[in-house]
């Protein structure tokens, strides 16, 4: 029997990360940079290029997959937690879109809507009276792209979610009982620090820091007179004890400043959380200066991601490196 092989991929300012699922099961892991100017703030402004270059990274990558599942990027997507009155799935694909109108300004006729339903509200009848819902929004010519790059690169893209929906999957696949608790997910970026909150497992807001990595490759690149792709190799290698200078040190005390103002905001706002651990994963993990300072600042357990891994996902790279191209392969 054949069987069944799912290509995720995940598509960032800096990386592109594909992941190779068989059966359920985590078989390859792949990344490298993207051409510069090909991706801004998470949008593809090259298509073409993107997908030649998807398509190159898939040979060096040795997949064979061809069905594939798509990781889009949270900024380019409308994610909403909505609570509807109690209705058939055909009433709720009519007014599903309605609940967009305040942040969609243009026709709704040019947007996809979907849905995954959290649960059922019922009355002291035991009747349902509403639903728990979070609902998505998201660019018909978006998505076409998309599409198309793909069918360049020799994919079929046959699903696509939020990122936040892809880490939502893995880490109820890594363990189980996150589907029970409140946790936060703070990804170490490129371009930003972002910090992912669940409750229950279930995916509740995103908040998005400016501040990321590639500054400290930056600043790193300024005091040793390099280019900033160099001093990422230098950063890695804490060469000339790179990571102890001020200038970098000062970037991990901001980083770590507005991780903590995020979750504190969200704890002042949801006072009934039991938040009490963020697991961190992305490009600046291997910055131990940098996680010690977060580590230091903010009042919640911080951990690797990997470390909650209990199932076929050892790969602790692609757990890591490409969260969101592994997750979206259980979408």
């Amino acid at each position: 029997m054949a069987k069944k092989t799912c290509i995720g991929v995940e598509i960032g300012n800096s990386r592109l990360k594909i992941a190779e699922t068989r059966d359920g099961s985590l078989v390859r892991f792949f990344a490298d940079y993207v051409p510069e100017n090909t991706v801004r703030q998470g949008e593809i402004i090259q298509w073409e290029a993107m997908g030649d270059f998807l398509k190159d990274s898939l040979k060096k990558g040795g997949f064979s997959g061809k069905k594939a599942a798509l990781a889009v990027p949270d900024e380019l997507v409308f994610t909403r937690r909505i609570r509807m009155p109690a209705m058939s799935a055909a009433q709720l694909e009519v007014n599903l879109p309605y609940e967009f109108h305040d942040f969609i300004s243009d026709d709704k006729e040019k947007y996809f809507y979907d849905y995954s339903m959290i649960g059922l509200i019922r009355n002291e009848e035991d009747i349902v009276t509403e639903m728990d819902l979070v609902g998505v929004a998201v660019s018909k010519e978006l998505m076409d792209n998309y599409v198309s790059m793909f069918k360049r690169a020799g994919l079929k893209l046959i699903t696509a979610a939020p990122a936040n929906r892809a880490l939502e999957n893995l880490t109820r696949r890594l363990d189980p009982k996150m589907g029970e608790s409140d946790f936060a997910l703070l990804d170490l970026g490129s371009n930003a620090t972002v910090v992912d909150i669940f409750s229950n497992g279930i995916y509740q807001v995103t908040r998005s820091i400016e501040t990321g990595c590639r500054m400290i490759a930056e600043a790193a690149a300024d005091v040793m007179g390099t280019d900033p792709h160099i001093a990422e190799l230098y950063i890695r290698e804490n060469r000339e004890q790179i990571l102890s200078h001020e200038r970098c040190q000062e970037l991990y005390s901001q980083i770590a400043i507005d991780v903590m103002r995020a979750i504190n905001y969200y704890t002042f706002e949801n006072r009934d959380n039991t938040l009490e651990t963020i697991y961190y994963f992305g490009g600046g993990s291997y910055i131990q200066p940098l996680v010690n300072e977060i580590a230091d600042t903010v009042p919640l357990r911080l951990i690797p991601l990997a470390d909650m891994a209990n199932t076929e996902l050892t790969n602790v790279e692609a757990v890591m490196n490409g969260a969101a191209a592994c997750g979206i392969c259980f979408n």
